[in-house]
């Protein structure tokens, strides 16, 4: 049996964020008009504090020195920063039922998925996005959608400091709930491995098949696309 769909994945490395939210805010209008596919990007940031749209009030006293961002994903205050996995599908969710719980859904599934490949059983908790491992949380998800177009995503944590979640209560949980896949497999996992495993994960629960593209053909492809736009 094919596949439904057809899309790429790309990890980026580590970029400052202010930057992959532009760089998102771009595919974004790219999806829109059809110019590129569903997209997994892949990115680790540097230290970073982001406030989402749910998050009316912070204490932001112990973040001097940490660039910090207020985005329109859902959610609350979080991290971000070396040894976490960022993910941002650019996605057309008008094909996939408009249903945004159901797509934040199969994001946790995919990492769950991902995490039983390590011998670890991720789970849901009632009331919570992200998955956690006994009571630990080891992924954050918001996301947000223009015209049916999600970006922002999720944020694993995998070889994280732990310790940088002490400036913030993330997303409204003590620091110490907070967990990483080295932590609990006990090993240090690259970025880059699991990002295979989550695109082979998602390409099963979205009915896609996710062709890794390098950034010299994407950069390629929008290069074509913004020089054909005053045609």
């Amino acid at each position: 049996m094919t596949a439904a769909y057809y899309g790429w994945s790309i990890f980026l490395g580590s970029r400052p964020y202010a930057a992959a939210l532009e760089w998102q805010k771009r595919m974004v209008r790219y999806r829109q008009n059809g110019s590129i596919r569903d997209t997994l990007f892949y990115f680790e940031h540097p230290d970073v504090i982001t406030l989402g749209r749910d998050c009316k009030k912070a204490d932001l006293s112990k973040t001097a020195g940490v660039e910090v961002h207020r985005i329109t994903r859902g959610g609350g205050v979080t991290y971000h920063g070396p040894g976490q996995l960022v993910l941002y599908p650019v996605f057309d969710l008008a094909r996939r039922g408009r249903d945004l719980h159901k797509f934040i859904h199969d994001l946790e599934e995919g990492i769950i998925q991902a995490l039983a490949g390590y011998g670890l059983t991720g789970e849901r908790r009632p009331k919570y996005t992200g998955v956690w491992i006994g009571g630990r949380k080891i992924a954050s998800i918001g996301v947000a959608v223009a015209q049916w177009i999600s970006y922002h995503g999720a944020a694993i944590n995998l070889t994280t400091d732990l310790a940088k979640f002490n400036v913030i209560d993330p997303c409204g949980l003590p620091p110490e709930t907070m967990t990483s896949l080295q932590k609990e497999a006990g090993k240090q996992i690259p970025l880059t491995e699991f990002a295979g495993k989550l695109s082979d994960a998602y390409a099963g629960i979205f009915d896609t098949v996710f062709q890794e593209i390098d950034l010299e053909e994407l950069n390629e492809i929008v290069r074509l696309e913004e020089s054909t736009q005053s045609l």
